[in-house]
């Protein structure tokens, strides 16, 4: 196993949605002393979401339109900053899809721990969330590729597997998945890949 390489986060911007008081005070000077620049915000945001890489939120006064996104879709990174413990507090923290979290008061020694927690954890959500996207479009391509094998079938008398071969040979042809070159393919191209199929194999 590959030792774990230490994150580095000079060079990144932080907005902190928090009341300034002594817990931000201290939560500056420690971004300060990882190479990242900090802004703070409050009430809202106001500022374009392409600014920061970061964002810093106070869990215990924070509200649905704390945030420009959809609820649950961050787009960067969140750490939410929490110092009460109440279930309706932590419940809508949770439904926000924080990366990580923040114990008030805040303490030196988790800082840099709770960046690097949140930043790997908004990748693989943005990972899992790119999947799901992708399986919802195949699911939902499904009708067309039902259509496109019936029309390589009766263009060229074959069975289903081999139709499905042909719309494979197609696919790759134009580089393309098998969903969206079967969502173009009407039974004019259909009759025309199956001769260009055949042309190839000859």
């Amino acid at each position: 196993m590959s030792p774990l390489r230490s994150p580095n986060f000079r060079g990144q911007k932080a907005v902190i949605l928090h009341r300034e008081d002594e817990n931000i005070n201290r939560l500056t000077r420690h971004l300060d002393r990882l190479g990242m620049e900090s802004t703070i915000r409050w009430p809202d945001l106001s500022m374009p979401t392409d600014q920061f890489d970061v964002l810093y939120f106070d869990g215990d006064n924070g509200h649905d339109d704390l945030f420009p996104w959809p609820k649950g879709a961050p787009t960067v990174p969140l750490i939410a900053m929490i110092g009460s413990e109440a279930p309706g507090r932590l419940e809508w923290v949770l439904s926000h899809n924080s990366s990580a979290h923040l114990i008030k008061p805040v303490q030196s020694s988790g800082v840099f721990s709770t960046l690097v927690i949140a930043y790997s954890n908004f990748e693989r959500q943005r990972l899992e969330a790119c999947k799901l996207e992708a399986l919802e479009h195949r699911i939902a391509q499904r009708p067309a590729v039902f259509r496109a094998l019936l029309s390589i079938i009766d263009a060229s008398g074959l069975d289903d597997e081999a139709a499905f071969g042909i719309l494979r040979f197609g696919a790759m042809s134009r580089r393309q998945s098998i969903e969206d070159f079967c969502g173009q393919l009407d039974k004019r191209r259909a009759a025309a890949l199956v001769h260009t199929y055949r042309a190839g194999q000859g």
